[in-house]
């Protein structure tokens, strides 16, 4: 089975008891840490130009824009705001960051879309972060960020496993974005969230993509697609070591406060991103309350 079904029939079956603690763990403070980050870059007006133009697309009213009381717009636009927000202020980020600032917002305008539940929302940003960490290794995190984007918004579509094949394959259609710093923070991040939602409508409404497509990248990239896929659900190339951005977080996110006590406690974490900036209306998935204790 090439790469794209092997994922996609994984992340359809993923479960919160099939998520290491640790993975969710790691899971929310990175959720966390890409709130705030958007959350400063909104009030710093660093990605103004995205917000504009995410604004002026308008469109239904499927999801909100973070620190900007502009209403809901449509998921694609919403994502590709976010995701600059959420990039802008940390261009030096690793992998597994760099990557999460294109899968989050995607994942989090769809569950807003959908109305998905917090912890469904978790389990999409989950699956999808994983594939894109497990390509980023060697290509720019913003090229297959956008992999992980259209994963995630499959999933949180219930999509079936063979379109969610199709979203993966679709966005390969997609792939770019650079590496290298300098011009308006963030456009690589955003652009490839808001792809990645695209492709996935397209799967739903019954457009086809290769089958092989992230093998094809595999070999452009030496890396054999068996070692891609091989101990998936088992090591988590998304779990890494967290890396906290450059800039100085001192936001006003209550989560920040109720983290509380050690970080390596073993025994549970309960994570509720709370954010002041975020509108009322996303209390269902924004005001994200997560448990990530054994066996929940």
């Amino acid at each position: 089975m090439a790469v794209s079904g092997e994922f996609a029939e994984w992340a359809a079956e993923l479960t919160m008891r099939s998520v290491p603690q640790s993975v969710r763990r790691a899971a929310c403070r990175r959720i966390l840490e890409a709130i705030a980050a958007g959350v400063g870059a909104a009030r710093i007006g660093t990605v103004d130009p995205a917000v504009h133009v995410a604004v002026g697309i308008g469109g239904p009213p499927e999801a909100e824009l973070i620190g900007h009381a502009a209403g809901r717009i449509s998921a694609p636009a919403a994502a590709m705001a976010n995701g600059m927000l959420m990039d802008a202020l940390a261009p030096e980020a690793d992998l597994v960051t760099s990557t999460l600032a294109v899968v989050l917002p995607a994942a989090f305008a769809v569950g807003q879309e959908v109305k998905a539940r917090g912890d469904e929302v978790l389990l999409a940003v989950v699956a999808g972060h994983e594939l894109a960490c497990r390509l980023g290794a060697r290509s720019s995190p913003y090229a297959t960020g956008v992999f992980g984007a259209a994963l995630a918004a499959a999933r949180l579509m219930a999509l079936d496993p063979a379109r969610i094949r199709d979203a993966v394959g679709i966005a390969g259609e997609f792939t770019g974005g650079r590496s290298s710093v300098g011009g308006t923070p963030g456009l690589s991040a955003g652009l490839a969230a808001a792809n990645g939602i695209v492709a996935a409508r397209l799967a739903a409404s019954g457009a086809t993509g290769p089958d092989a497509g992230i093998d094809e990248l595999c070999r452009a990239w030496e890396l054999a697609p068996d070692r891609l896929v091989g101990g998936l659900g088992v090591v988590w190339a998304s779990e890494g070591t967290w890396a906290a951005r450059s800039t100085d977080h001192q936001l006003d996110l209550e989560a920040c406060e109720k983290l509380g006590g050690s970080r390596q406690d073993a025994r549970a974490l309960i994570a509720e991103v709370r954010a002041f900036a975020f509108a009322p209306s996303l209390d269902a998935i924004l005001a994200l309350t997560v448990k990530v204790a054994a066996g929940t």
